[in-house]
């Protein structure tokens, strides 16, 4: 299934991971308070070490709710339903 896939800071320390479909209304959030479970869960996605701590380092200057967004990826729909987070099961 094509996602895109995009960080966000939300209220707090918490960071919100995005899942969205192109040309649909589904966009799916889970937050996370740790660096180790944001890196996990973007990994799964098949996302590279790399380009994780690319985002995450950009982030760091970013503002509450604003999106960096990783290039679309084909990722499986297991894979989004296999995250424990019923958030993603929306798509």
């Amino acid at each position: 299934m094509l996602v895109i896939v995009s960080v966000s800071h939300v209220d707090g320390n918490a960071v919100a991971i995005h899942v969205a479909r192109p040309q649909h209304d589904s966009n799916a959030r889970q937050q996370y308070h740790s660096e180790k479970e944001i890196s996990a869960v973007l990994s799964d996605f098949g996302i590279s070490e790399g380009a994780i701590v690319s985002q995450l380092r950009l982030l760091s200057k970013t503002g509450v709710n604003e999106q960096l967004k990783f290039p679309p990826m084909d990722v499986l729909l297991h894979k989004l339903l296999s995250l424990d987070n019923p958030k993603f099961s929306i798509l």
